[in-house]
């Protein structure tokens, strides 16, 4: 009677495990399709976050804007009504001005900077993030750098993007920065921008090798110059408050999850660039490479960095963050 008993109780305590060992679960959103790197380092830390955390905290991934929105996300993440979220860095600016030194202008020249800028940057990132918008990374992304693309001209020098009509994000440091090569671009919603290329209302345009390929801009589009201004950056964050919530060892466990999620990512990433490159070669265009003279866009871009401070969380915090930023690289 007694051994029946303890198995009962032993079979009743095996059922019950799982119940009590989930005690947290994560909604992360993101606005992208699932092979997409940001999916991939979505998936990633959804199985490290169970690892790490012995199975007590749990993620459900939300992909291609389910949720709502980045902005609308942003919104929630902060309420803690969804936990998690990856959007693009432009998206959280609004709420999280200090950000904005991600996006300056020639920032960084290559991939490997980037991602050893972007690690040492992390907790500073946070300390003001936390009291702006209550949210915190537990890393940052990385899609590529946004390369032009035009359909008249290769573009090797600063001299030849004169006389091409560029799109541009609606933002006022892309728009500034085209500007400070000399030419006056065309700022223009994303859903425009493929209609206004075939109809000649635009000559180019800026977005990684591969929204070249997943946009099909090599159907229009014959030139891409690989230019180094602005890198795609996107947080794996989540809502302060529901990190708070966390006893410092599952906070742990987050942490550690999202910087070995965002690693995969970029490897993904750069997997997926370089198949992006080949396939747009196949399809009958030309890549020129960095401009030759790129020093002398690099120089024009940062000249104008003093420009954005105000809206980047002010001076001392833009002079910190590129301080932090240039010692990371001087020490790769």
């Amino acid at each position: 009677m007694l051994v029946r008993a303890l198995a009962f109780v032993l079979a009743l305590a095996c059922t019950t495990l799982p119940a009590l060992a989930q005690e947290y679960t994560i909604r992360l959103s993101h606005g992208d399709n699932e092979t997409n790197p940001t999916h991939i380092t979505a998936l990633k830390f959804k199985e490290l976050v169970d690892k790490y955390s012995d199975g007590k905290i749990a993620v459900q991934i939300f992909p291609a804007n389910q949720l709502g929105s980045e902005e609308e996300v942003i919104r929630a993440v902060r309420n803690n009504t969804i936990q998690a979220q990856i959007p693009a860095m432009a998206n959280v600016h609004p709420v999280a001005p200090s950000v904005g030194v991600l996006l300056l202008p020639y920032l960084f020249s290559n991939s490997e900077e980037a991602h050893a800028g972007l690690d040492a940057l992390l907790p500073a990132l946070n300390e003001h993030v936390t009291k702006e918008a209550g949210i915190r990374f537990v890393g940052i992304l990385e899609k590529g750098f946004r390369v032009l693309t035009n359909s008249k001209r290769a573009v090797e020098t600063i001299d030849d993007l004169k006389g091409l009509k560029i799109r541009v994000p609606p933002n006022e440091i892309s728009i500034k920065t085209f500007r400070s090569w000399g030419v006056e671009p065309v700022p223009m919603g994303w859903a425009e921008v493929f209609t206004a290329l075939q109809q000649g209302v635009i000559d180019g345009q800026e977005n990684p090798y591969t929204t070249a390929v997943t946009s099909k801009f090599y159907e229009i589009q014959k030139y891409i110059t690989e230019v180094h201004y602005q890198i795609w950056t996107g947080p794996l964050l989540i809502s302060e408050a529901f990190y708070q919530k966390l006893s410092p060892e599952l906070q742990d466990a987050v942490d550690r999850a999202g910087l070995e999620a965002v690693q995969v990512g970029r490897e993904a990433n750069a997997e997926q660039t370089a198949e992006a490159m080949a396939f747009l070669k196949e399809h009958g265009m030309t890549l020129s490479g960095a401009p030759q003279d790129e020093e002398k866009w690099r120089e024009a871009a940062r000249g104008i960095w003093g420009d954005f401070y105000a809206n980047v969380g002010g001076e001392e915090w833009a002079n910190q963050a590129i301080k932090i930023v240039e010692d990371a690289v001087a020490s790769k």
